[in-house]
């Protein structure tokens, strides 16, 4: 007979005990760190809008192929993209975050998204790299970091690193402090 909550049976370690479970606010979230993107998306949208109406005031003869009539609506994928890119993504993340479920064990951390029917579950092992950072939107406890390597077109590598953590959580030093006390007894 298992000793693990239901749905944790075949994916805790036998000596594995959940200590935390929670969710991140889910509501939207303005960080400064989005701010160049922002702007960047700004401008690329002001652009779209310049282009299509550009466009739309050039008038083709009536005998012009049929893709010069409809040439002003190539600027609406480049407007959307820089929409996202400016309140887009603030809503994305937000419903990202309402479908997202954190637990922390003694000796993982723990992360369940389930966004459209997709579920993900994804463990990182805990370590004692544990960093809190606190803010007015809720508390973030970093738990761990991947590294992501792409090859650009002219061959070069660029090596760039995401931190993974409980992102917007509520009482992020109490978890801290559970995690800490994990890593201790896991060494």
């Amino acid at each position: 007979m298992s000793k693990h909550p239901p749905g944790w049976e075949g994916i805790l370690d036998d000596d594995e005990e959940i200590l935390w479970q929670g969710r991140p606010n889910g509501g939207v979230v303005v960080r400064s760190k989005d701010a160049f993107e922002s702007l960047f998306g700004l401008f690329f949208a002001g652009f779209a809008v310049f282009w299509i109406s550009m466009a739309s005031s050039m008038r083709p003869p009536s005998n012009a192929p049929f893709v010069f009539q409809i040439f002003p609506l190539f600027g609406l994928p480049f407007l959307a993209i820089g929409l996202y890119m400016v309140f887009g993504k603030y809503f994305w993340r937000a419903y990202v975050r309402r479908h997202t479920n954190y637990t922390l064990t003694n000796k993982r951390g723990f992360i369940a998204t389930e966004v459209f029917g997709n579920r993900k579950l994804k463990s990182y092992p805990l370590t004692d790299r544990l960093e809190l950072e606190q803010t007015a939107q809720g508390d973030t406890l970093w738990i761990a970091s991947q590294q992501f390597t792409r090859r650009n077109k002219n061959g070069f590598n660029r090596t760039y690193t995401k931190r993974i953590g409980f992102e917007l959580i509520e009482d992020g030093g109490r978890v801290m402090g559970l995690a800490r006390k994990a890593v201790g007894e896991v060494k």
